[in-house]
């Protein structure tokens, strides 16, 4: 147990993270939003964050020479780092640059011809959505500024509305991570691989980068990806073929094309994979190959254009509902403590002691951040009923991701169409669920539909395990993130908007708010009833879940995980599954013939080559934003 005196969280560093934050955001949403070139948030490791931590480190050199007392101490710089990923996700392309487009979406796309207003309009609220076809204007158009009064005037209300909503769901995933994290860190002792490099690299007097392997890791990574976006950015310079993507055309093996095949040489990919245990790594690879192989003989058979056969994100529906049920049934005991320590009159010491909040008092914050999402949901016009479903399905399958996260760290985690959107409509059908319901719904189709990638709740817990293994405050943490939350959310929204009325939403790369509301006129024109096959493959996805978690309970060798299933599915894992082959090959080849220790001496070149390809393509693009120039990296 480690001791509840705790470093404090300093003001500076809170501020220099405020700072940064509306800094990062703008920058995220030119990556991803108007050039569709990096993705920050697509990947669990944020690039961005990563780059500006270095920097700091680098900044911290030059303090720490000119007077020691000015430089950052590695609390100091975790706190930044923390701020700066929790703000990080909700600018990213699932979350916020959904989220804007959702409010106007609507309306502007509404012809005579799809009849959206006599379908949904009426169950829109006006104090979540902008409705007029002036004020959208030039938010779709572009060459226009938000700083007009009426435009300013009309996002004002619902913007702010969604960010205070975007703080309360965020503090309500603090107060859960509250109660996990024991249970996770300590009795299970879950490895966090995204968590290792910043603890790793921010560790007293930049001794981790004083190591050659580090340096020779940096150095490939590096000049790598140097020739490769040089050869993009002027074709003169030697093309280094780190990406291809195969488009086959020959039956069965063009079911592969969706969501693709590629081989890839990813330095960023194979330094995380590096760090991920020896058996989830091989789940991660291998499942991505066994989905192209469910694809095939879906084609041959012609189980794929008759049955949707294997129905991926159905499947994938029923994997993490067994990963979930797994992760309570595992923590039973923790979850008794928990219950016990809050029932009880009197004081269990050292059931909650040295955690960021008394456990009682996290989940009384569970209880009222669910109660005033609920208010918000009728107050929106949706049922009751519906609205709890809905939401315990929402954090069942976030603490789901944060297990994942903790568990395995995966570079990525994409569980695109996985959430209770479709699980309810499969479940009840449209018909029953009801128009109303179905339209406000749709409007929280930013948060549970595409977010998965650019999940807020992995990376507080992240920061509180590292708040309790470098023993700086987490109490003081929480309030910090909290900030960062609402500072990210504001920041990214005004942002969006700022970027949105100078070119245009449709001269951007955005398309996936318009999915909602044609999804909602496709339910509405054709009510349904329960999806007996959608159900059946989420069940198999989940009986084969629980066979693999047996497996894996009474075979201590057994190699393959659930977690690799669930989260290789679909199109960011292409890029991704073979610098995990590669990484898990040479990793495997080191434990077999040196031994743990032989593995620990080469940590430093796979970190490096995280960091080198870090430190180039955020460079570049740096670059690219003033000379109006992007690189196109496929696995970012």
């Amino acid at each position: 147990m480690l001791p509840q005196t705790k470093n404090p969280i300093t003001l500076r560093a809170t501020l220099i993270g405020i700072v940064l934050i509306p800094l990062n955001s703008y920058w995220i949403l030119h990556l991803s939003y108007i050039w569709d070139s990096n993705r920050p948030t697509s990947l669990a490791l944020l690039f961005n964050v990563l780059f500006t931590l270095l920097v700091l480190i680098a900044l911290n050199v030059l303090l720490r020479r000119l007077n020691p007392r000015l430089a950052f101490t590695q609390s100091e710089l975790l706190t930044i780092y923390a701020m700066l990923c929790q703000a990080s996700v909700f600018a990213g392309r699932d979350m916020l640059q959904v989220l804007v487009p959702l409010m106007g979406n609507g309306f502007w796309y509404a012809t005579p011809e799809n009849e959206w207003s006599q379908l949904f309009h009426q169950h829109l609220p006006d104090w979540l959505v902008v409705g007029e076809h002036d004020i959208l204007r030039g938010f779709y158009e572009g060459e226009s500024t938000l700083y007009l009064q009426s435009h300013i005037h009309a996002w004002l209300v619902p913007t702010i509305i969604w960010v205070c909503f975007c703080l309360v769901l965020g503090v309500t995933m603090l107060c859960l991570n509250v109660l996990l994290r024991k249970q996770w860190q300590e009795h299970e002792r879950l490895t966090y691989p995204i968590a290792q490099l910043p603890l790793e690299i921010t560790q007293g007097q930049n001794r981790f980068f004083n190591k050659r392997m580090m340096t020779v890791g940096l150095s490939v990574a590096a000049i790598l990806n140097l020739m490769y976006s040089l050869h993009q950015i002027n074709p003169v310079f030697p093309s280094i073929p780190l990406y291809h993507n195969f488009r086959l055309t020959e039956s069965p093996w063009s079911a592969m094309n969706n969501p693709g095949f590629r081989i890839s040489f990813f330095p960023f990919a194979i330094g995380i994979g590096f760090l991920i245990p020896l058996d989830l790594g091989f789940s991660c690879w291998f499942f991505h190959l066994f989905w192209h192989f469910e694809r095939i003989i879906g084609q041959s058979f012609g189980w794929r254009s008759a049955i949707g056969f294997p129905r991926e994100m159905a499947q994938i529906r029923g994997v993490w509902i067994a990963l979930f049920l797994w992760t309570l049934w595992m923590g039973r005991t923790h979850v008794k403590v928990v219950l016990k320590t809050f029932f009880s009159s009197r004081t269990f010491d050292g059931n909650d002691k040295g955690e960021a909040l008394r456990y009682r008092t996290a989940i009384i914050g569970v209880v009222i951040g669910l109660i005033m999402i609920l208010v918000f949901c009728l107050k929106a016009g949706m049922s009751l009923w519906f609205a709890i479903l809905f939401f315990i399905l929402y954090f069942a399958m976030s603490i789901t991701i944060t297990r994942i996260r903790a568990e395995l760290g995966p570079p990525a985690h994409d569980l695109y169409n996985a959430g209770p959107d479709l699980l309810l409509t499969d479940a009840f059908g449209t018909r029953r669920i009801g128009n109303r319901n179905l339209s406000v719904m749709s409007l929280f189709f930013w948060l549970n539909h595409l977010s998965y990638r650019a999940h807020p709740m992995p990376h507080q817990l992240e920061a509180l395990k590292l708040a309790h293994q470098t023993r700086f405050n987490a109490t003081q943490l929480l309030w910090v993130l909290a900030i960062a939350i609402f500072v990210g959310a504001l920041s990214a929204a005004w942002g969006h908007l700022h970027l949105s009325y100078q070119v245009g939403l449709e001269n951007a790369r955005s398309w996936y708010a318009r999915a909602a509301f044609n999804r909602l006129a496709g339910w509405l024109y054709n009510p349904s009833d329960t999806n007996i096959s959608g159900l059946m493959y989420t069940a198999g996805g989940f009986i084969f879940a629980i066979g693999l978690l047996l497996l894996r309970w009474r075979f201590i060798q057994w190699p393959l995980h659930p977690v690799g299933y669930v989260v290789s599915s679909w199109w960011t894992f292409t890029g991704l599954w073979f610098p995990l082959l590669i990484s898990w090959t040479v990793k495997r080849i080191l434990l077999s013939t040196g031994g743990v220790r032989l593995y620990r001496r080469t940590i430093p070149f796979f970190i490096g080559l995280v960091i080198g390809d870090v430190i180039v393509a955020s460079i570049i693009s740096i670059f690219g934003l003033f000379f109006d120039f992007r690189v196109v990296y496929l696995s970012w």
